[in-house]
């Protein structure tokens, strides 16, 4: 049996998908080869750092 993913969809300003695609198409090196993978990198990214933020917050009381 396969698990099955689900998504959602967001709204995002035309400008800042733009960004995206710029950087994207400039940065070959950079690995992304789609806004989605971009953007899901980027919240990964932002959730793991508020996540570290709050262990070290909680290590200290």
């Amino acid at each position: 049996m396969t698990t099955r993913k689900h998504y959602r969809g967001l709204t995002i300003p035309e400008s800042l998908i733009e960004k995206v695609e710029d950087l994207i198409e400039k940065r070959k090196e950079l690995g992304y080869v789609s806004v989605s993978e971009f953007v899901k990198e980027a919240i990964r990214r932002r959730i793991e750092e508020i996540e570290s933020k709050e262990t070290t917050r909680n290590e200290r009381k």
